[in-house]
């Protein structure tokens, strides 16, 4: 029994005859006609007869029609349901580092929300390592790193842009009054970093190890506005993304050190496996992604 059977049966009904069925359809009549014989034939009985020249229902054919109003009924709301697929809904779970989320991406994320009230999102704050791993277990849909370059072969990413990363101190830090700040003189000081695994923190402890540079003193705390409120208390030095401090140097509590020392190349990238079914969900937060974040 197929949709289209059912759907010349119906028709048929509703005409009264084979050739006006036939030709609403699009069919020829000896199609129509094929069309209820297979009909007849899976369910071994007569759904027509003839009075004169008047078609009628047997009792099997009446029987037979309130079924097929509803599964005809159920076949077409099954495929409008597949055609609005095209239209995001569901969950998505997106990772950004918290700078990009908080000091990046909140205007971007309110929009999304505004615009597709039917999707649940569901954003994961973490480190580009915890994003890997997710990515590649299926437990996210896309993430937002902050690297020097993705060269993971089986992850799809945009570049962004360039994230500047500065090194960042009190005003009334010692630094803060020097023409240049040199790997050298990190020897000693109290760092407060975020989360181990940040990529701008690796570039910096790298740089040290390499000169052999020892810290007086590390602090490591998850949040960035502790950070700065710790820098702003002239605890220690920070090195963060600029966007994560502009407010603050622009106010005067905190200032961007002249750094001397090897060059951080940062940038943001937007990614995914390689083997995810992009949804309509997806493919809509990264064209919104395109069109405010890449003009």
């Amino acid at each position: 029994m197929e949709i289209r059977q059912l759907k010349t049966f119906m028709s048929i009904v509703k005409f009264g005859n084979f050739s006006q069925a036939a030709q609403f359809l699009g069919y020829t009549q000896s199609t129509a006609t094929t069309h209820i014989q297979l009909l007849e034939k899976e369910l071994n009985t007569v759904l027509f007869e003839r009075f004169g020249h008047q078609l009628m229902l047997t009792g099997d054919g009446e029987r037979l029609y309130d079924y097929a109003e509803r599964i005809t009924k159920l076949a077409e709301e099954a495929k409008n349901v597949l055609d609005d697929f095209s239209i995001p809904r569901g969950p998505i779970i997106i990772g950004m580092p918290e700078s990009l989320c908080v000091y990046r991406l909140k205007d971007l994320l309110k929009e999304y929300a505004a615009v597709y009230p039917e999707v649940e999102l569901k954003v994961k704050l973490g480190i580009s390592s915890d994003f890997h791993n997710m990515l590649r277990k299926n437990m996210m849909d896309m993430a937002f790193f902050l690297e020097e370059k993705i060269q993971e072969p089986d992850l799809v990413s945009k570049l962004l842009w360039p994230e500047p990363v500065v090194l960042t101190a009190s005003p009334n830090h010692a630094f803060s009054r020097f023409a240049g700040v040199q790997v050298s003189d990190l020897g000693g000081q109290t760092l407060i970093f975020p989360d181990s695994g940040s990529s701008y923190r690796t570039l910096l402890e790298e740089s040290m190890e390499k000169a052999a540079v020892q810290p007086g003193n590390v602090l490591e705390i998850c949040q960035i506005e502790v950070i700065k409120q710790f820098v702003m208390s002239n605890i220690g030095l920070t090195i963060l993304p600029q966007a994560a401090v502009q407010n603050e140097l622009t106010a005067g509590t905190l200032v961007a050190l002249p750094w001397l020392g090897p060059e951080f190349q940062i940038n943001a990238y937007l990614a995914y496996h390689k083997d995810k079914r992009l949804s309509s969900t997806i493919q809509a937060f990264s064209k919104l992604v395109q069109e405010r974040l890449l003009k």
